[in-house]
């Protein structure tokens, strides 16, 4: 995949799986209180088949971001993409992606710094301390019980659940999701890379879509 492409591809890949854990851990709150539970009871079914979906899809996600296989798209590919390919980030490349910019804005390339290796290299650090639980736990629950049936009763792949906690997952997909921000603007607004931790403005949003849900299906 081009560049621009492949930054498309990791903002749609981390955003859905930040929306799939954030609906994920509303409903994991809900249950913690029995009126929630009582609303939950009168359509139980569904929404029993909509938490396991939501369960089974973000580990599938998860998954995707560190498969390794040889077709595979992981964040590590798009990793060494980018640091292969920074010529796309320079300033020359961007005026050939928006050539009229400066005749609009004369002042639009100030104070913007073209980013090198280094940068690059330091901006994809960010995610060194959250690529071995991605790689290790939540990979093997992608493998071994949602991508394949290989473990199927819930005392064969207890001790897998047991290594991951939703709090890690939501550490390690806010960074995966910053550094793809951080590239898109870089790319399309050749802003300067800042290797920093963004803040995530959707999150409640998706909470509170998923409270009005429960309740809007128990009205019905």
């Amino acid at each position: 995949m081009k560049t621009e492409r492949w930054i498309n591809f990791i903002v749609s890949e981390t955003e859905t799986s930040l929306a799939l854990l954030y609906s994920y851990m509303q409903f994991q709150k809900l249950l913690s209180h029995q009126d929630n539970v009582d609303k939950i009871d009168k359509n139980s079914e569904f929404w029993m088949l909509h938490n396991g979906a939501v369960q089974h899809s973000l580990f599938l996600y998860l998954g995707r971001l560190t498969d390794d296989s040889a077709d595979g798209k992981s964040f590590a590919d798009f990793s060494k993409h980018c640091i292969k390919n920074i010529h796309d980030f320079s300033r020359t490349e961007f005026l050939v992606r928006k050539p009229d910019i400066l005749s609009s804005n004369p002042r639009f390339m100030e104070n913007k710094t073209e980013p090198n290796e280094a940068d690059m290299r330091v901006l994809f650090k960010l995610a060194r301390p959250h690529n071995g639980f991605l790689r290790g736990a939540c990979r093997d629950i992608r493998n071994k019980v949602f991508a394949h049936a290989i473990l199927v009763e819930e005392h064969e792949y207890a001790d897998l659940f047991s290594k991951v906690n939703l709090d890690s997952i939501e550490k390690a997909l806010l960074v995966y999701w910053s550094i793809s921000q951080h590239l898109w603007q870089s790319f399309y607004n050749a802003r300067t890379l800042d290797p920093i931790q963004l803040e995530y403005s959707r999150k409640e949003d998706i909470s509170k879509n998923i409270v009005q849900m429960v309740h809007a299906t128990n009205l019905a």
